[in-house]
């Protein structure tokens, strides 16, 4: 129990310049993710934000009374080429309305966890938002019809969470979830900011792609323009925040 208190109490000093710094990387890096090295670079640090968009489907599905069936994460450099797809998730849904929030909850997700990490941050709780994060990861483990890299990445966490605990070590595992902490911000704020990039392309692109703007449209006879004008209003209004919060705040 006095292991337990310890990991739900210790604080983290944010280091904001270092979560900007990774998140400009990662749009970088996905924007050039055609090269061979960053097609894996890619797939590493958008693990956590694609896993977070595709929970966000199955998150308000839930909410609307539908019922999960699988949620996929690509990991395969090549399988993301041929398909166009970083991650997938099916579900069942009882009408259109709750089809509709379930495809809508998908670009949801991950402004709403950004705030919560930051929101955890200043209540000095942080670890709540670590320990959200392996909650959903064992939820994806057991859902997903794709085990392996996730049985992998629930045994490499708990593993080292376990090694932590059992040699006492406090410096360590302050450092290692600072580290995580800083990281799952960075990658959240970079997928934030560049999902408004793709979801305003995606909008005004002359092509015909399916994705779930359009698929809203298909399902409302709304105009795409709408639910990407909500999504990117979501996603300014949460960079806006954090920028007043923690550079105007003094």
């Amino acid at each position: 129990m006095t292991k337990l208190h310890e990991f739900f109490s210790f604080a983290i000093q944010l280091n904001l310049y270092w979560v900007i710094l990774v998140a400009l990387l990662y749009i970088i890096i996905h924007n050039y993710r055609n090269k061979p090295i960053n097609r894996i670079l890619d797939i590493y640090l958008n693990y956590i934000p694609v896993l977070t968009h595709e929970f966000g489907h199955i998150l308000f599905n839930n909410i609307s009374g539908g019922k999960a069936k699988d949620l996929v994460i690509v990991a395969s450099p090549t399988e993301r080429m041929e398909t166009s797809q970083q991650g997938y998730a099916i579900t069942q849904s009882k009408h259109r309305l709750g089809q509709t929030i379930t495809t809508f909850g998908g670009y949801v997700m991950p402004p709403l966890m950004l705030l919560l990490g930051f929101w955890a941050i200043d209540t000095q709780y942080p670890s709540l938002f670590i320990a959200s994060y392996l909650l959903i990861f064992v939820y994806f483990l057991i859902l997903t019809s794709r085990k392996l890299v996730p049985i992998i990445m629930i045994i490499l966490l708990f593993t080292l969470l376990y090694l932590l605990f059992q040699n006492d070590n406090h410096f360590m595992m302050f450092y290692i979830l600072t580290i995580t902490y800083h990281f799952i911000l960075a990658v959240l704020l970079g997928e934030v900011l560049q999902s408004s990039w793709t979801i305003f392309r995606l909008t005004f692109s002359q092509q015909s792609i399916s994705w779930d703007g359009s698929t809203l449209k298909e399902l409302t006879r709304i105009p795409t323009f709408l639910y990407s004008k909500i999504w990117i209003t979501i996603n300014l209004f949460t960079v806006y925040q954090l920028f007043l919060s923690y550079f105007l705040a003094n």
